[in-house]
């Protein structure tokens, strides 16, 4: 197993705009149901952190 140094786009510390975003997922059959339901949590940064 090889170890690799991953670099940070920012550094420790530092005030990132950044938030959390849900996406439900409710999954259904060709008879319309429900087969599944999904929540998907994705962190996400400001483009502009001006």
């Amino acid at each position: 197993m090889e170890k690799k140094e991953l670099k940070e786009d920012s550094p420790k510390g530092a005030d990132v705009a950044s938030g959390i975003v849900k996406f439900l997922v409710d999954v259904v059959d060709e008879t319309g149901e429900t087969v599944a339901i999904a929540t998907i949590l994705t962190m996400v940064k400001k483009l502009d952190q001006a």
